[in-house]
């Protein structure tokens, strides 16, 4: 050892090798030094990481880079001192610095090398007990999801001193992906040993297979396999196959089981389990997969016949699918009441496929042995609730083949199971199981219609500043704030600031100190909460940059500006004038729970202004006009311009007539860099934007979106669910307009289910007193066909709400369905369970209509996806209702079949039988 290095270290040195930056000049200094030389190190260089950290947050990239070029070295400084296992591994752990990049001597950076905080770690001066206790500390805090890098330095550790490891989930994870590693001419760590001239010579495995076999815990790990989170997902790599079959974990497994190192029935029933408690489909597959590579025989099935059983009933779809397989395959050998057992299980389950599957068994069944129908058909009758009409019509069809040789006591449990079928089935069903009724025919049920609802009411003003201030931190906390609150606090702000500024200011105060110093960014004072923050300034007395705010965001480019805007601008509108211009009280708070204002208190609120000499705000008026009955405007109009005001151009918002459709064949309209973007189809309104509504509020909502930008489709939302929440109530009286300004978030909400937000727009539509057109009606048939299942709720919920109000027309709704159905982009299985939602809420007769106008429209191509779930639909519907008419749309598709003419399409078999379904029943 050279003099150089037994002397002692100052701080200074090794600071200064810190900030070289370089890793490589603290290993080749300290390497050699004992930990217990280094204490005087030791809290200088948590001050440094603590100084470091704090660089890390101030938001100063320049700072941030510099320090974060330090923490690889202080790292291994930190290592190298630690005393004791607890030290390193706070060293080894510390959020800061994991998995940090090494900054190059001559600049840039590169992955770092975990192997040399390994050998730093292996220092002639640790012991194996300092070894062993910090890699069991190390295998404990590994995460569940696994740590590469943590995971290599346990190992090392304990492989390096014999420490037997805690199968933690993050160790066994680790273990699974050094063995998934081994097909890759992985050295693991003792050929590393070997390399480093650390260790002798160890076998070097090139396959997963070899590598389990040497793995003195081998079957401790296996059971671990299956307790472990995402195990399944790393045995169902789909990359492995490609390196052969002794690379695969689940063939692996069972060929480990097949040489008896293994337990073959251990396997099989820890496989069982594993797939019993479920999980995500990814993590499952893997389990699946293993299951079919044991691929157990007749005996280790029965055995375990009333796992699988189980499993058929209440296992994930894929294991529920291939536990009944299994079962299937010992058929003839399984007890009765266990077979009966089963289908019952099988059938109370929503998926369609396991459904006609178990009928199908339970059929062949009853025809070899005609003696289980009366354990069996009570059994079969629990499919008179499944989701599905067809398995209902075959569940009623089998059944019915084998009721007249059952027990009266089976028959009876089977009929009264009946009750459960679908109403088109019913008549069906009272013919077919012998239901006696008290008139001897079957009686339709009442029918029930949707009760209208008034609107909701206005918030409660604030009692006084302190519940004030307390609401606005609640606003300014809320992702999607309520429209009512906001113009509830919003009125309230600037009353109290009239009545008493300095109490206000005090109230505000705990709101104040949470804002940074300085005023706003344009970027954070264009939103909402932004733009209220804003105003807290302007209130307590704090610099504000408001008009300028103002003004840029009327200035933003056209493609940009949206209505979402209209609110902020009012807000900066207030934080500009509560001072300079005060007013009595704001003009557009809404006196309804719908967005509206009734004309009396506006002029009210005008006559306030006026006897206080005080001038309206211009957009505090321009909102106000935009609540009010379009009757009531032209008195109103003239009442403010009484008082010298500047009123906004007197035109309504546009009402589009004309649509673009852009169909698959119909190519993007091609962006300004020349790029083509991939077609999205869809309908959108198109309606040229009046001259006199270039400005101001007015000409935010009449500048309607371009249906063929297709950035406003596919690009990020210029709404977001805050914007499209405040969207009703800038123009309640006018819901075409704004469900024009919603459209594009709802195309793209249909199109993928990437995006996450919900739309509040809907329900929130529908509550406003406008009237309904084709637009509004087109934005609710994209609702209800949303990738979202949220999201299709509250359509749901918008259509209930406009039909309880008599503002729905159903034949619009369907015809807009059928045009989207057309193009793909109304999905049958989104839409029909929202409708049959409906239905069962009330508004039967309404869905009717709506079906009614869809069959009439793909009637033409009767064989589209989905036309015969929309006829059993229908069928229910009118069955439910007691409908009794004609629907002309049915003639073409109940034809029977006939060779296939070019000019004529084939009709499905489904169809033509669900269509004279419905036709029998609108006749009957």
């Amino acid at each position: 050892m050279t003099d150089r290095t037994i002397e002692t270290i100052s701080w200074e040195e090794v600071r200064a090798l810190i900030a070289a930056r370089v890793p490589q000049g603290v290993i080749e200094r300290l390497s050699p030094v004992p930990a217990a030389e280094l204490r005087h190190l030791r809290g200088p260089l948590r001050k440094l990481r603590s100084e470091l950290g704090r660089e890390l947050s101030s938001g100063d990239m320049g700072r941030y880079g510099a320090a974060y070029d330090q923490l690889a070295a202080l790292q291994f400084a930190g290592v190298f001192a630690a005393a004791t296992p607890a030290e390193a591994l706070e060293w080894l752990t510390a959020r800061r610095l994991l998995d940090l990049t090494w900054p190059r001597p001559g600049g840039g950076s590169t992955n770092p090398d975990h192997h040399a905080l390994l050998r730093a770690l292996l220092g002639p001066h640790r012991d194996a007990a300092f070894h062993r206790e910090l890699a069991v500390r190390l295998a404990e805090w590994l995460p569940a999801r696994g740590d590469g890098a943590r995971w290599l330095i346990a190992h090392g550790l304990a492989v390096w001193s014999g420490a037997e490891l805690p199968t933690t989930d993050g160790y066994v994870i680790g273990w699974v992906r050094e063995g998934g590693m081994m097909r890759h001419h992985h050295r693991e760590i003792g050929e590393w040993f070997a390399a480093e001239g650390l260790r002798g010579p160890v076998p070097h495995h090139g396959t997963l297979r070899s590598w389990l076999r040497v793995q003195p815990r081998l079957a401790e790990f296996v059971r671990r396999l299956f307790e472990v989170p995402d195990v399944g997902s790393e045995f169902a790599d789909p990359h492995a196959a490609r390196s052969g079959p002794d690379n695969e974990w689940p063939k692996v497994l069972t060929a480990l089981a097949g040489e008896g190192l293994l337990d073959r029935a251990e396997l099989i029933d820890l496989c069982l389990g594993r797939l019993l408690r479920g999980d995500r489909p990814g993590n499952l597959r893997g389990f699946l997969q293993l299951y079919a590579e044991l691929a157990p025989d007749a005996e280790e099935v029965l055995a375990r016949a009333r796992d699988h059983v189980r499993l058929a009933a209440d296992g994930a779809p894929t294991a529920a699918k291939t536990a009944q397989a299994a079962l299937r395959a010992v058929d003839t050998r399984l007890p009765a009441e266990l077979f009966a057992e089963l289908t019952a299980a099988v059938l109370a389950r929503p998926e369609k496929a396991l459904a006609t599957a178990q009928l199908g068994w339970a059929g062949a069944a009853l025809r070899r042995d005609p003696a289980q129908a009366d354990r069996l058909l009570p059994a079969v009758a629990v499919a008179f609730a499944h989701p599905a009409p067809t398995v209902q019509e075959r569940a009623l069809g089998l059944t019915a083949r084998h009721l007249p040789h059952t027990a009266a006591a089976a028959a009876e449990a089977v009929r009264a199971a009946a009750s459960a079928l679908s109403p088109a089935l019913q008549a069906d069903a009272h013919r077919l199981l012998a239901i006696p009724t008290p008139s001897g025919e079957w009686q339709e049920p009442p029918q029930v219609e949707a009760s209208p609802t008034g609107s909701a009411a206005m918030p409660a003003a604030p009692a006084g500043p302190v519940d004030l201030a307390e609401r606005l931190g609640a606003l300014l906390a809320d992702r999607v704030p309520d429209p009512g609150e906001f113009e509830v606090v919003l009125a309230a702000l600037v009353a109290e600031h009239r009545r008493d500024a300095s109490a206000l200011r005090t109230a505000l105060a705990p709101l104040t100190a949470r804002r940074g110093e300085g005023p706003a960014s344009f970027w954070e004072a264009r939103s909402l909460g932004g733009a209220l923050g804003c105003l807290l300034d302007a209130l307590t007395g704090r610099p504000q940059e408001s008009d300028r705010h103002a003004a840029e965001l009327l200035d933003w480019p056209a493609h940009l500006r949206t209505p979402a805007v209209i609110p902020v601008l009012r807000i900066h509108e207030a934080a500009g004038r509560v001072a300079a211009a005060p007013v009595p009280l704001l003009l557009a708070t809404p006196t309804a729970g719908d967005g509206t204002i009734d004309p009396a208190v506006l002029t009210e609120r005008l006559a306030a202004h006026r006897a206080s000499g005080a001038r309206p705000w211009p957009m505090d008026l321009a909102q106000a006009l935009l609540r009010v009955p379009p009757h009531a405007l032209p008195g109103l109009r003239a009442a403010a311009a009484g008082l010298g005001c500047d009123l906004p151009p007197d035109t309504a918002p546009p009402a589009p007539r004309r649509f673009h459709t852009q169909t698959p064949d119909l190519p993007e309209r091609v962006g300004g860099y020349g790029w083509a973007p991939p077609v999205l189809p869809r309908i959108a309104p198109l309606v040229d934007t009046p001259v006199s509504a270039s400005g101001g509020i007015t000409g935010l909502l009449h500048t309607l979106p371009d249906p063929t930008e297709i950035d406003r489709f596919t690009g990020t939302p210029s709404l977001s669910a805050a914007d499209l929440a405040q969207l009703p109530w800038l123009a309640p009286w006018h819901p075409e307009t704004i469900a024009a300004h919603g459209l594009p978030r709802a195309v793209r909400q249909a199109d993928t289910a990437s995006h996450h937000e919900n739309n509040p727009l809907l329900p929130r539509l529908a509550e406003a007193p406008g009237e309904f057109g084709p637009v509004s009606h087109l934005l609710l048939a994209y609702g209800l066909t949303a990738a979202r299942a949220e999201n299709r709720t509250a359509a749901l919920d918008a259509l209930l709400a406009a039909a309880a109000r008599g503002r729905l027309r159903p034949e619009a709704l369907g015809a807009w369905l059928a045009a989207l159905w057309c193009l793909s982009v109304a999905k049958p299985n989104r839409v029909l369970p929202v409708l049959a939602d409906a239905a069962r809420s009330g508004a039967g007769r309404t869905v009717w209509a709506v079906l009614a106008a869809l069959i009439t429209d793909l009637a033409a191509d009767p064989g589209r996806r989905g036309l015969a779930d929309v006829l059993v639909l229908a069928a229910e519907c009118a069955a439910a209702e007691g409908i009794r008419t004609t629907l002309p749309a049915l003639d073409a598709l109940v034809v029977p079949a006939v060779p296939a003419i070019p000019s004529i399409p084939s009709i499905p078999r489904r169809v033509r039988t669900e269509a004279a379904r419905l036709a029998g029943i609108l006749t009957r």
